[in-house]
């Protein structure tokens, strides 16, 4: 578990204010720019700030390698299918 993680566990102390991190939306839908891109919606969480939702803009190049790299880490026993 990493510290921004802990914010979640009820009695958590706040990340201090230098802190920053980014995770996704509560309600994150992931959409086409008008550039032919993918804007997947961020929520910046600054120290007691509200968060502040900001696009990860991805080209399609980019999203594939960025699956890849996410699915590297969650290995698949054998037999399962995707």
């Amino acid at each position: 578990m990493t510290r921004s993680h802990a914010q979640t566990v009820p009695g958590a102390a706040p990340l201090p204010p230098i802190k920053r991190h980014l995770r996704l939306a509560s309600e994150a839908e992931v959409a086409p720019t008008e550039a032919g891109r993918f804007a997947v919606p961020l929520d910046l969480h600054e120290g007691a700030a509200e968060p502040a939702t900001v696009p990860l803009v991805l080209t399609a190049d980019e999203a594939v390698a960025l699956y890849s790299k996410l699915g590297a880490l969650f290995p698949i026993a054998e037999g399962d299918a995707r």
